[in-house]
């Protein structure tokens, strides 16, 4: 409880955690679950679970019971933020890169969602051609890689994180049937993505979930990181991921003419459609989410699972430099008076 209750400060994390201890405990972990042809963390929560019921249901005297639940509940609770949760403290992206709230307006959004239309447009027929004819997930997985390090560098990481491709999880159906995309396992720090995904919405739940793993807890900023590293890629699947996701976060307009996107696109939004009345259980979707709304507002992000959709400020309203990355922030001057 009382690891629960403390808020480290932001300039703490920063230093002492982010930059910190975390590198170290990532890279362990990485280390471990690597070579493994299964995902560990599943058999972390597995035990976790198996140790509470059989202290609830075989220890007596029942207060002996309740203090073992309790016990292991707090060993995971201390697990989860002193591992991972420590990072919701953490100082907002805006605070490292060149952020300008006035560049959020509607002219930028605009001139936003014109950009990626005529990406989505080029990149529609060339994408899936390029998944049609490649094979080999390791490839991508490198030029993915290799776009998204320089992003999570320049965001604020002066350290590089060990990241690897998403194993199947235990919990595949209940992303499919809740419409999660993926997650980031913080006792293991593995990434893992629903069954579900369609190809091209695969480089950037990736590129996502490995944000959350190089201590980017805020969903705002993963998104973020993600977008910037699949447009900025060489793979023509990964940018035309980065341009569509780009897309669906921006304000929704109530129609578009059909002549604004290709066939190409068109049918992309018609497969995501079906993919998820075949898959979705809305019941349980909408419980799944209230759940994760309240457990991001208890962490400090007080807008919730809205806190996905705050990516569009930090799209409009960071400058990025002919590579494709975020302008740095400009150091603070004093100014002295003789």
């Amino acid at each position: 409880m009382l690891v629960a209750a403390i808020h480290p400060s932001p300039s703490w994390v920063e230093a002492r955690f982010s930059n910190g201890y975390y590198p170290g405990w990532q890279q362990f972990w990485a280390s471990i679950t690597r070579p493994l042809p299964f995902a560990l963390g599943d058999a972390v929560v597995l035990a976790g679970a198996a140790i509470l019921l059989c202290a609830l249901f075989f220890l007596r005297p029942w207060y002996r019971a309740m203090l073992s639940a309790a016990a292991a509940a707090a060993f995971y609770a201390i697990w989860f933020y002193c591992g991972w949760g420590f990072g919701y403290d953490r100082a907002p992206l805006q605070t490292r890169v060149a952020y300008d709230a006035s560049r959020v307006n509607d002219g930028t959004i605009e001139r936003l969602r014109a950009r990626a239309i005529a990406n989505m447009n080029r990149l529609a027929p060339i994408a899936h051609a390029e998944d049609a004819a490649n094979g080999d997930d390791r490839v991508l997985l490198a030029a993915l890689r290799a776009a998204w390090l320089p992003v999570v560098d320049r965001s604020g990481d002066r350290w590089r994180p060990s990241v690897f491709g998403a194993k199947p999880s235990l919990a595949g159906w209940f992303m499919d049937k809740s419409g999660t995309s993926g997650f980031t396992n913080p006792f293991t720090l593995e990434t893992q993505l629903a069954p579900d995904l369609l190809p091209f919405e695969r480089p950037f739940s990736q590129a996502h979930e490995w944000s959350h793993v190089a201590g980017f807890n805020r969903e705002d900023e993963a998104n973020y990181i993600a977008i910037l590293t699949c447009t900025r890629s060489d793979d023509a699947l990964a940018q035309y991921s980065g341009w569509l996701e780009l897309f669906l976060y921006l304000p929704p307009k109530a129609r578009y003419a059909r002549k604004v996107f290709v066939p190409q696109v068109w049918a992309d939004f018609q497969a995501i459609r079906r993919r998820n009345a075949q898959f979705v259980n809305l019941d349980l979707s909408r419980f799944s989410w209230r759940v994760y709304n309240s457990y991001l507002k208890s962490n400090r992000i007080a807008s919730g699972v809205r806190n996905y959709g705050e990516v569009t400020k930090l799209l409009a309203g960071v400058p990025l430099d002919d590579r494709g990355l975020p302008l740095p922030r400009k150091p603070a001057t004093i100014s002295q008076r003789d």
